[in-house]
């Protein structure tokens, strides 16, 4: 996976970040998300920094606002919780952009050694952040989460041919994940 492919654009990078800092107003789509959500998901959601939570929100309705019928439940469940990996490395938003400049310079690979670096070490945390889609998938795992939803948080920095997710689904996840 290219860096490109693994965080996306630069111009959707800036997007995120901008669209981050803004308060999310909770809706009625909000609450039915939460209703969906196993107690074990919501304790994970809850986790999440109000950048993700406001960020799981507007993507799940923009798949709301995007699909003629209502979403399965599972999708939408996948939708907001794709990005709960990003707990363990308690980055807030100064934190996430290092990390993405500085694994856009080292490269995935050295990324991916410094996962063997100590806890405490901003090497290993940039890693765990980097890392987050796996991290993220096996949290879900844990959570006995539906499998589009572990699928999904594995694969959503993935290309297309990369992942084992159905190609609808994918592409449906992954305009909602522009959000």
């Amino acid at each position: 996976t290219t860096m490109n492919a693994h965080f996306g654009s630069a111009g959707h990078l800036l997007k995120r970040l901008f669209f981050s800092a803004l308060p999310t107003k909770k809706s009625n789509a909000s609450d039915e998300l939460l209703s969906l959500l196993n107690s074990k998901e919501l304790s994970l959601f809850n986790a999440q920094k109000r950048i993700d939570k406001n960020h799981s929100f507007r993507n799940v309705q923009k798949l709301i606002a995007s699909s003629e019928t209502t979403p399965a439940p599972d999708l939408l469940v996948a939708c907001a919780l794709h990005d709960v990996g990003k707990i363990q490395s308690r980055f807030g938003l100064t934190g996430r952009v290092l990390a993405t400049c500085v694994a856009s310079v080292v490269g995935l690979r050295r990324i991916d050694a410094w996962s063997r670096n100590s806890p405490k070490s901003l090497s290993h945390r940039i890693s765990v952040y980097v890392r987050h889609p796996e991290i993220g998938a096996n949290l879900l795992m844990e959570a006995q989460s539906n499998r589009i939803a572990i699928v999904w948080a594995r694969d959503h920095h993935k290309r297309l041919d990369e992942s084992t997710l159905d190609p609808s689904l994918f592409i449906i996840l992954s305009e909602a994940d522009r959000a």
